[in-house]
């Protein structure tokens, strides 16, 4: 009896080197459009809350000018605190006079505040009643919008970064008849200068005065300037 032998190919064909290639690279794009438009998204939103935050910030001061008859000048200056920690520095003074002096929290850094301005010293996060403290400006204190690094509470923008204050310097008083010294300008504006670096991680310690020297610096910043 003969024997017939048959041979099966298999239908069965393993992919090319090419073509793995191909379908990595069209996986790796889709990815990188789906993370790309999720950053975008994020990007966004921290910058809507940082611009409701700023407006909100900008109504309290006027408010606070409005009963005391000036804005808040921050204790301190160029306390550099690092968001987080071994990373970038950004300057807390002007956050935390802000948190103090529109949330009656506290006063110790306000400077040329006492304890007749109401509350405590030093911030404990709490916000009493409105009728307890007198500089209280927010009647509601989200607490998306402020925090605490070591003993100090501060206000932070959307992007979890604080929020830069600096008040405008005072004209110079004329002393003896003699000619007042000149004043070295440290804002822009003549009352204050209030804004958030957003997005903007190259240029965090720099200052409101200088992007009169170069305007690129305040590109991606939340500004009233």
């Amino acid at each position: 009896m003969k024997t017939t032998l048959f041979k099966f190919r298999s239908r069965a064909r393993a992919f090319t080197l090419v073509e793995m290639l191909i379908v990595v690279t069209i996986i790796s794009m889709l990815a990188a459009l789906t993370l790309g438009g999720y950053t975008y998204a994020m990007r966004s939103s921290k910058r809507r809350l940082t611009t409701g935050a700023f407006e909100a910030i900008k109504l309290a001061l006027e408010r606070y000018n409005s009963d005391f008859g000036e804005y808040p000048q921050p204790a301190a200056t160029n306390q550099m605190v690092q968001f987080p920690p071994g990373t970038l520095a950004y300057d807390t003074s002007g956050a935390a006079c802000l948190y103090q002096a529109l949330t009656g929290d506290g006063y110790d850094q306000i400077s040329g505040v006492t304890a007749a301005g109401g509350g405590g010293g030093t911030s404990d996060g709490k916000v009493e009643g409105t009728n307890e403290i007198k500089n209280k400006m927010f009647v509601e204190v989200p607490q998306t919008i402020f925090t605490r690094k070591g003993s100090t509470y501060i206000l932070i923008d959307g992007f979890g970064h604080p929020f830069q204050y600096i008040k405008a310097a005072l004209p110079a008083v004329a002393v003896g008849g003699a000619a007042p010294a000149p004043v070295t300008p440290t804002t822009i504006n003549s009352t204050y200068d209030l804004w958030s670096f957003s997005e903007d991680e190259v240029n965090t310690y720099k200052k409101s005065i200088d992007t009169l020297k170069d305007p690129t610096l305040s590109v991606k910043w939340i500004k009233n300037w």
